[in-house]
Order: structure tokens, then sequence, then C-alpha cells
């Protein structure tokens, strides 16, 4: 599987990492475990981890995820950090979803490490 998710309780996020190619199919069920995992423990910080991210084609799937959110019954005031992959030609994927998400009103942010991600999903 090119992904994981963990719930970090002692942070308080969902962390999903990414590895190697995400199909649209990955893809889904990725986010289905990142809500299911928000909703079983009442967290609303997620991390998602793309650094080695590899492969990507999801634009269209990228532009449903503020509806599965809601779907999903993630609040508003949940926080997204995302991890720019290490391949600058996919920076425009996790931008785009930045962006999507974002005009929606959901809270997103790109950051370059886990570290800096991590940083302002724990910073009240």
């Amino acid at each position: 599987m090119p992904y994981e998710v963990n719930c970090n309780s002692k942070l308080r996020i969902v962390e999903a990492t990414v590895l190697g190619v995400l199909s649209a199919e990955e893809f889904h069920s990725c986010t289905d475990e990142q809500l299911n995992l928000s909703a079983k423990h009442g967290i609303g910080s997620v991390l998602i981890n793309t650094l080695e991210l590899t492969s990507a084609e999801l634009v269209m799937d990228i532009y449903d995820l503020p509806g599965r959110y809601e779907d999903g019954g993630l609040s508003r005031s949940s926080r997204f950090a995302l991890v720019l992959p290490k391949l600058r030609s996919l920076h425009g994927i996790v931008e785009f979803y930045d962006n999507v998400c974002n005009n929606r009103g959901w809270r997103v942010q790109s950051f370059a490490t886990r570290d800096e991600a991590i940083a302002w999903l724990t910073n009240d």
C-alpha cells in the first residue's frame, strides 16, 4: 500500500504518509481512513505528508475533497497541514489541494518539512 494512516494521540493529530505512486482509488481509501480516525478519536488536526510522493494524477479527485470532508463530519475548525513532495514537479498538485480547500473554507497550509507542519497543527 502506498500510504500509511496513523493517529498520534500524544500530538492529537491524524497523520497520513504517502509513499510513491498514489492511484485515485488509493487516494480515496487514504482520505476515508483519515476521516474515520479523526471521527473515532475526536481529532481535527490532519497531517498529510507527501514528501515521498513520486506520481499522482488526482486533480479531479482533489477538487472533490472538501465535499468528502463535509460528508465525513469534519468541523470547519479542523486544520490540514501538507508536507510538500521532494519532487518539485509535484508541488502543483499539493498547492492545488491547498487552494481548493481554502477557497471552500477549510484551513489548509503547505510546509517544506514535517516539523514545520506539526508545529502549525499543534500551535493553539
